[in-house]
C-alpha cells in the first residue's frame, strides 16, 4: 500500500510539473500569434483607409465632371456660362432643333429689306433695353465699382445687356448694312442708321468682331454630310453639303422673355439728368470711347 501511494505521488510530481509547463508554453504561443497578427491588423487599416479616401476622391471628381449630377442641364448651364440672373431665373430648356440651311428657300429672316423683315428681327429680342442688375449681385456677375450705376432716385443696381441679344442685334445690323440693303437703311435714317456713314462703318466692324469672337469662343464640333441632287437635263447627280443639321439648343424664347420683362423704362418716362449716380472718387473715367 505504501509503494502504492509512493508511487501516486511520485506520478504526481511528475504529473504537475508536466502540467505547468504546458500551460507556460500555450501561454506564450497565444501571446506570440497576437503580436504577430498586429501588423496584419494596422495594414488592413491602412488598406480601407487608402480605398475610402480614393472611393471620396473618384466620387468628388465625377461630381465636379458631372458624372453624378442628377439635373445635367442645370449643371452644365453653371459650368459653361458665366454667372449672372438668367442662370437662376430662366430654365434652359435644352431641346434639339433641326437647323433650317437651306440654300435656295429663303425664311422670313433672309427677306429683302423691308417691314415685314425688319419685323421677324425685332421679335427675336435683338433691341430691348437694358435690365438692371441688383448691387448685391454685381460682382458675381463680373460688374465692378467701375461700371455705371443708377441712381437711388430709380431704385439703384447697375444697368447691363443680356449677351445673347447683343449677338442678334449685331446680326441684324450687318443684314442691313448688306449692300442691297445698304441703301434702303441709311435712307430711313433710324438707329444705327442715324449717325453719320464712317460711325455706322465701326458699328457694322464692332459687331462683326464681336460674333467673330463668339463664334471661336463656341465653336460647333458637328459635321455636315453631303447629299445628292439632279436638276432636269443634268446627266448625273451632284454632291451638295447638307446644311440641315440637328442641333441641342438652349431655349431663347426663355432668355427673349426674361430681357423683355426686365426692360428699364424707356428713357421718355424718366428723368435722364437724375438717372444715373455719377461716379465719385476712385471711379475711372475713360478718356474716349473704349
Amino acid at each position: 500500500m505504501a509503494s502504492k501511494d509512493d508511487g501516486t505521488e511520485d506520478d504526481r510530481q511528475t504529473l504537475l510539473p508536466c502540467s505547468s509547463s504546458t500551460s507556460l508554453t500555450l501561454h506564450h504561443a497565444s501571446g506570440d500569434h497576437q503580436v504577430r497578427g498586429l501588423p496584419i491588423l494596422i495594414a488592413t487599416i491602412l488598406i480601407c483607409t487608402f480605398l475610402n479616401v480614393g472611393l471620396a476622391v473618384w466620387v468628388a471628381q465625377r461630381w465636379k465632371d458631372g458624372q453624378l449630377v442628377q439635373d445635367g442641364d442645370r449643371f452644365c448651364v453653371h459650368h459653361l456660362s458665366r454667372w449672372s440672373p438668367l442662370v437662376e431665373q430662366v430654365e434652359p430648356n435644352w431641346h434639339t432643333v433641326l437647323f433650317n440651311g437651306s440654300f435656295l428657300k429663303e425664311s422670313s429672316y433672309r427677306g429683302p429689306a423691308g417691314p415685314e423683315t425688319d419685323a421677324a428681327w425685332e421679335a427675336l429680342g435683338g433691341d430691348y433695353r437694358s435690365v438692371v442688375i441688383p448691387e448685391t449681385e454685381a460682382e458675381e456677375a463680373g460688374l465692378g465699382p467701375d461700371h455705371v450705376r443708377i441712381s437711388q432716385h430709380y431704385g439703384g443696381g447697375l444697368p447691363a445687356n443680356v449677351e445673347g441679344l447683343h449677338h442678334i442685334h449685331c446680326l441684324n445690323l450687318l443684314r442691313k448694312t448688306l449692300w442691297w440693303n445698304y441703301e434702303y437703311y441709311r435712307d430711313l435714317k433710324l438707329g444705327a442708321f442715324k449717325n453719320a456713314e464712317f460711325i455706322v462703318r465701326y458699328h457694322a466692324t464692332h459687331c462683326l468682331d464681336i460674333l467673330r469672337q463668339q463664334l471661336m469662343c463656341v465653336p460647333d464640333v458637328g459635321v455636315f454630310g453631303q447629299v445628292w441632287y439632279q436638276p432636269e437635263g443634268e446627266p448625273r447627280p451632284i454632291a451638295f453639303t447638307d446644311f440641315n443639321t440637328k442641333h441641342k439648343c438652349r431655349d431663347h424664347e426663355a432668355v427673349r422673355k426674361w430681357a423683355e420683362e426686365h426692360q428699364l423704362p424707356p428713357e421718355k418716362d424718366v428723368d435722364m439728368s437724375l438717372f444715373y449716380e455719377m461716379p465719385g472718387p476712385g471711379v475711372f473715367v475713360n478718356p474716349e470711347v473704349p
